[in-house]
């Protein structure tokens, strides 16, 4: 067991908002930066990983590029020129979705916040069954009490970026 990647422990924060709301806005999350490092350490993706950029040619006159990774991109390169010698480039997916997470119990529902590295390979990446995406947070879904209605899915948007600051914040330091 003392060999198993440890996991990043689950935070949460309430969200006061500037409207009443008909239930509380509680935002569960992950530190950001310890979701990245279990990526990181994890011994599955070791040999899958990609730490450099790199480029693909269809044949040998170099005239037709592949694009078949983030790391096979444009941006990899001009990301990783900026980059001090030695150093190593990492770039993150985040991912959300829309998801009832309790049908029984008054049909909660909630914004899953995934997030991955692009360093592993997307050949990985993309099977479900390498769990290569991390449940970062449960970003709240409530609803405002405001006598417009339209104002509503404004105060839902602005939550929804105000609970990505505070989720992403450990990553803007690090940064």
């Amino acid at each position: 067991i003392e060999t198993l990647p440890t996991v990043p422990c689950w935070n949460y924060k309430i969200i006061t908002t500037s409207y009443p709301t008909k239930s509380p806005a509680i935002l569960y999350f992950h530190d950001s930066l310890e979701c990245m490092e279990t990526l990181f350490n994890h011994p599955y993706y070791a040999d899958h990983m990609m730490y450099t950029p790199f480029q693909v040619f269809t044949s040998a006159e170099r005239v037709i590029r592949e694009f078949s990774e983030w790391m096979s991109g444009d941006m990899a390169w001009q990301m990783q020129s900026k980059l001090p010698l030695g150093a190593t480039l990492c770039s993150i997916i985040f991912s959300s979705n829309k998801t009832h997470i309790m049908n029984m119990c008054g049909g909660k529902v909630t914004h899953l916040l995934l997030i991955s590295l692009t360093n592993i390979k997307m050949a990985v990446q993309n099977k479900a069954s390498s769990h290569a995406f991390l449940l970062n947070a449960l970003m709240p879904i409530i609803r405002f009490i405001h006598p417009v209605h339209q104002m509503c899915s404004v105060l839902e948007a602005h939550l929804f970026h105000e609970c990505l600051d505070i989720v992403l914040q450990p990553l803007k330091v690090a940064a």
